[in-house]
């Protein structure tokens, strides 16, 4: 069946100013970071939605954050309870914020369930990267979700409350349902296999009513290059608050087969040069130092050019992400005297083969020159992060973590410290690999928690003793990501009932839930599965996602995307069935 292709806007250029709520808005929205300011204020993508809404005259958007005490949740900028807003929108970015999402509600005043809740309440909605990846487990708890980027959400989905303005809720939701990227979950009737049964299979039901599309298309700016997007409000105590963040890119190129958000944010767009060369100005006249943010910030075509401008103005700059083969002795240079005294690297895996799996092709070589390139430009420190338990993982991939950590001591940690006296630290960051939807890994389960214990205690009992630090996220903590990662519907029922008995642990409430975790966790499901966020449309096709992971079972490299000329992934190839090829990922 032929799919629609995503709609394609244009964004027009926000301020270049903080936006501010405009006094005597008709419509009130609360755009809510389900966290502590300090995190919130850190998020670019709250800046760009506040400024959106702010954006409309008719509009008066505060925003709300977790409070650190049991107080019920009030807004920033006039103190005004949660519950009193026209609109709640919360921004959810990560699995581990759900939690909050119930306490806010419930500290509000509001009924946690969308189903509950009827004339008079206000309409509550989210958007933002969790929700573009997998908006299921929090599903019953949202009257709407927006799937895609705000610049083509946002206008639309105001323009469609102005115009059912004064109609009953039901048809509301109906509308907002017929917007491109809208979904209202309370119009899909949707069952499961049972997940305490043997045999296959995961969703066994999915219908759409009042007319509400079979599958929600993602929406996103196709002409990204004029788009600002940078911190709109200061916020000292933010974390990175000494930074003036500007976003240089959204996609990537190089389909990391363990990471959603490459896949999800197809296809890569940058912003050009000169509309980042106005927003760096802005920063460096407030006196700050220029975040540069994107999923890849060493793909922009006018990296040089920017971070030279910075370093020429007199201004500092740090970049979110680099590859490990961008990191020149130039750019080294530059990140060095502005300040910046660690390199943060990631191999991901700790052999060439095993990062061929999850499609990084660099050798260990390579690492260890960009370590060389950091430390002989000025820098001290290295911070390495790595996955641990990813498919097809052996012993010899986790002491490859840890033969790279020490080569990088004595081959170009310890000439240096001979020559200055002075030895700097290495430090592991290995997390526990979460199988995420929209990846081609997407079906296979994360592994064994005593086979990923095992695997750590390997690795401090090699590097403890030469004095390298390994921090290792609690395998407890990334089984309940990979939960909320893989979930379904039924998710909802063990959040609300961890929430209301057990001070939100979940795995206090897990005997209680009818449901085995398992199911979700550490299940391989089926390529011919129908999955819980199959309901959403991102272009991607479950053929070419399953062939990456056939590739990368293989150990197989796909080259990077050829934007293009390329529709391998599926992306856009209603629109141009001529370019699609098997050629990349063939």
């Amino acid at each position: 069946m032929a799919r629609s292709p995503p709609t394609r806007g244009t964004a027009r250029q926000g301020p270049g100013h903080a936006a501010r709520p405009a006094p005597g808005g008709r419509l009130s929205v609360a755009l809510v970071y389900p966290n502590a300011e300090r995190v919130g204020m850190a998020n670019l993508g709250l800046h760009a939605v506040y400024r959106l809404f702010n954006d409309d005259p008719g509009v008066r958007c505060e925003r709300v954050f977790l409070p650190e005490g049991p107080e019920a949740p009030r807004s920033v900028e006039s103190g005004t309870p949660l519950g009193d807003f026209d609109v709640v929108a919360f921004t959810l970015s990560f699995e581990e914020d759900y939690g909050h999402l119930l306490a806010l509600l419930h500290r509000a005043g509001l009924l946690l369930r969308a189903a509950d809740r009827g004339e008079g309440h206000p309409l509550v909605v989210a958007g933002g990267m969790a929700m573009q990846i997998n908006p299921e487990p929090v599903a019953p708890f949202l009257d709407a979700v927006l799937v895609g980027e705000g610049e083509v959400l946002v206008p639309p989905f105001l323009a469609c409350l102005r115009e059912a303005a004064g109609r009953p809720r039901a048809e509301l939701l109906r509308a907002l349902a017929l917007l491109p990227g809208g979904y209202v979950p309370g119009l899909y009737e949707v069952e499961y296999a049972d997940t305490r049964a043997p045999g296959g299979g995961w969703v066994t039901r999915c219908e759409p009513r009042g007319g509400a599309p079979a599958r929600v298309v993602r929406q996103y700016v196709a002409d990204l290059a004029r788009v600002a997007t940078s911190r709109v409000l200061d916020s000292p105590a933010a974390q990175f608050g000494d930074l003036f963040l500007t976003e240089v890119a959204r996609g990537c190129l190089w389909g990391c087969r363990f990471c959603a958000a490459g896949f999800v944010q197809r296809p890569y767009r940058e912003v050009d040069l000169e509309t980042l060369r106005g927003e760096v100005r802005r920063g460096l006249a407030r006196g700050q130092r220029i975040g540069l943010v994107g999923p890849d910030t060493s793909d922009h075509s006018g990296l040089d050019a920017l971070t030279c401008q910075i370093t020429e103005a007199g201004g500092t700059f740090s970049p979110s992400s680099l590859r490990v083969d961008a990191i020149t002795p130039a750019l080294a240079g530059r990140m060095a005297a502005g300040g910046e005294r660690s390199i943060t690297l990631a191999p991901e895996a700790g052999t060439p083969r095993l990062r061929q799996v999850i499609n990084k092709d660099f050798s260990d070589d390579r690492v260890v020159q960009a370590a060389a390139h950091a430390l002989g430009q000025g820098m001290h420190h290295v911070k390495l992060y790595f996955m641990c338990g990813l498919p097809t993982e052996t012993e010899a991939d986790v002491l490859g973590m840890a033969h790279l950590a020490l080569r990088i001591r004595e081959e170009v940690m310890a000439p240096k410290a001979r020559a200055t006296g002075r030895m700097g630290r290495i430090t592991l960051s290995v997390n526990p690999f979460i199988p995420k939807p929209w990846t081609p890994f997407q079906w296979l389960p994360m592994e064994d928690e005593a086979c990923l214990k095992a695997k750590r205690r390997l690795l401090e009992k090699t590097l403890r003793p030469r004095g390298i630090e390994v921090d290792f996220l609690s395998t407890r903590e990334a089984a309940q990501q990979t939960l909320l990662s893989r979930g379904d519907r039924r998710c909802a029922d063990l959040l609300e009932l961890a929430f209301r008995d057990h001070g939100g642990d979940l795995r206090q409430a897990l005997p209680r839930w009818p449901h085995d975790p398992d199911f979700f966790v550490r299940r391989e499901a089926g390529v011919d599965d129908v999955l819980p966020w199959d309901l959403l449309d991102h272009g991607l096709t479950k053929a070419f996602l399953a062939r990456e992971l056939r590739r990368g079972l293989g150990a197989r490299v796909t080259p990077k995307c050829a934007v293009e000329r390329c529709r391998a992934c599926g992306l856009a190839c209603a629109d141009h069935p001529e370019l699609v090829t098997g050629g990349a990922a063939g």
